[in-house]
């Protein structure tokens, strides 16, 4: 079965997959903040990476609704599994961050 606003929804409030996410966000930030300060946009890039390293919950629960919507999380199946009592993703951990990565820039207020 394909995704639809519904699975994705009850994945965004989904509190494990909101910590995957948290743990996923404080990654990238930290790859953020050490890279060069040569890098295109650095200083926007650094800056949110800053908010989120500050408060990785928040940055999280904010951006967990549209973030579910991406391709690499909407492209994997979600489902309920009841032996977890949640909704799961079969979304790896690396694809949730080649997502951050991809979107950095506009999570930075970079266009």
């Amino acid at each position: 079965m394909a995704n639809d606003a519904f699975t994705q929804q009850a994945l965004a409030a989904d509190r494990r997959f909101q910590t995957r996410l948290q743990n996923a966000l404080t990654k990238v930030a930290w790859q953020v903040l050490e890279e060069q300060n040569t890098v295109p946009n650095h200083a926007a890039r650094a800056q949110y990476a800053h908010q989120v390293v500050n408060n990785p919950t928040q940055q999280a629960l904010s951006l967990a609704p549209s973030f579910v919507n991406r391709p690499n999380v909407i492209n994997f199946a979600t489902t309920y599994d009841f032996a977890v009592g949640g909704v799961v993703t079969s979304a790896a951990d690396a694809d949730l961050e080649s997502q951050l990565n991809t979107d950095w820039n506009e999570l930075s207020g970079v266009i």
